[in-house]
């Protein structure tokens, strides 16, 4: 496993445990009172300053790889949009019940685990195509 792929991973081990530790926090306790350094905040704060703090930083890696002329190819390109599409897609189930997988909001509509189902046949299908596609080709 290259040293990246080792990163990454680690990166979405710790995605998986902030999620854990936080998914759970309710209004009340958004409110409760903290320190940060010999400021007074409260835990809305932390959410908010982890979000800040990825943002910052990847603008900072950004710069960082354009200093270097490191670009990415396309294929690195639309992965890119997919990871971003994919934490956006976790996002929204983050705090999801598992009765609420089911849940029909109209006749004839798809159920969260419907259209879920449907995602990862469409990666595995797209994705073979691709490798299908692709397979004997070197560059």
């Amino acid at each position: 496993m290259s040293e990246i792929s080792v990163l990454l991973e680690k990166m979405s081990e710790q995605r998986r445990k902030t999620q854990d530790r936080v998914r759970e926090v309710t209004e009340e306790q958004m409110l409760a009172k903290a320190h940060y350094g010999d400021r007074e905040v409260n835990a809305r704060f932390f959410f908010y300053r982890l979000v800040t703090h990825q943002v910052e930083h990847t603008v900072h890696l950004t710069k960082t790889l354009q200093a270097l002329n490191i670009a990415q190819s396309e294929a690195e390109l639309i992965l890119k949009n997919l990871q971003a599409a994919s934490g956006e897609l976790e996002g929204i189930l983050v705090g999801l019940s598992d009765e609420d997988l089911d849940k029909i909001p109209r006749e004839g509509d798809w159920s969260v685990r419907k259209v879920l189902e449907h995602i990862l046949e469409g990666e595995e299908s797209y994705g073979r195509q691709i490798e299908e596609a692709t397979n004997g080709i070197t560059s």
